[in-house]
């Protein structure tokens, strides 16, 4: 069975990559630029060079594969609907027998997160296609929140979010990774949906607070109503990630992050890494450090 993984080169799809080869399967990335991927995976794998926007190059690119490992795209919300319809209609058109796609946990209608409607809409077109799928709905990255709230918010000592008390179970992208490999490498293992979530909810005050005390910063989360977040955000951040980032914590405040799956246990026989391990190996790593 040959297993092709997209957006190979970004965090998720590389890790993806990385773990089916060490077992031993027969793993094809697909890649933008063959110099990006030779800097980020292992030498030796077999590469397939296409772009989300190029349909044909896309169909190519699926040839003779068994599997598809389709990593969601990034970016404006039209862009990356069309991106996943692209993707999926050209799996259809290769013959791609099934498809493993990385959806959030966010997707319901009333949903006010900017991005709900993008991954519904994907969901809906893979349910159409025909094609057997698996879909994997994942909670925030933890290191989504480490990236973009907690190491900018160490610079001021501040976290401005309007998140409320909201509740997050952050999951990092490593352990998606894991669960996503559990799941294409073993037929028994392939329910038509998995949800991936940390195994304990938090407030985002809790979880600056566990950020600072490893970090050793004196750092507080500041809860703001969404207008004043929205301004804050249009002033520091680029489109489309101020309309993002508000809605997301829109939907965090309403409940929609709060809860806590035991599919990664299942999956793989142990529960996810901890919020606060992931802090402590980020941080120590040196990599992700705010100093």
């Amino acid at each position: 069975m040959i297993i092709l993984v997209t957006g190979a080169t970004g965090h998720v799809g590389r890790a993806v990559v990385c773990k089916l080869a060490s077992l031993g399967h027969d793993v094809v990335a697909m890649v933008r630029d063959v110099q990006v991927a030779s800097r980020r995976l292992p030498a030796g794998i077999a590469l397939r060079i296409a772009d989300y926007d190029d349909a044909s190059a896309l169909k190519e690119a699926f040839a003779d594969i068994d599997d598809l490992v389709l990593i969601s795209s990034d970016g404006d919300a039209s862009a990356v609907m069309r991106h996943h319809a692209n993707a999926m209609d050209a799996a259809a058109a290769a013959g791609i027998a099934r498809i493993v796609f990385t959806s959030i946990v966010d997707v319901e209608p009333g949903s006010p997160f900017y991005f709900a409607p993008v991954y519904r809409d994907a969901e809906r077109r893979l349910a159409a296609s025909g094609i057997a799928s698996t879909i994997v709905r994942c909670g925030l990255y933890s290191d989504f929140v480490l990236e973009h709230w907690l190491k900018p918010g160490a610079k001021s000592g501040e976290v401005l979010l309007a998140a409320g008390q909201g509740l997050v179970a952050p999951i990092s992208r490593d352990d998606v990774a894991t669960a996503i490999v559990a799941i294409a490498s073993q037929p028994g293992m392939r329910r038509p949906l998995y949800v991936i979530t940390g195994h304990q909810a938090l407030t985002l005050e809790a979880i600056v607070a566990a950020f600072g005390e490893v970090a050793g910063l004196p750092i507080r989360y500041s809860d703001a109503s969404i207008s004043d977040y929205l301004a804050w955000a249009r002033a520091h951040l680029d489109d489309p990630w101020p309309d993002a980032f508000s809605s997301l914590c829109a939907s965090i405040d309403e409940g929609r992050y709060g809860r806590v799956s035991n599919d990664f246990a299942e999956l793989v026989g142990q529960k996810p890494e901890s919020l606060s391990q992931f802090l402590r190996r980020a941080v120590w790593a040196g990599s992700s450090s705010p100093r």
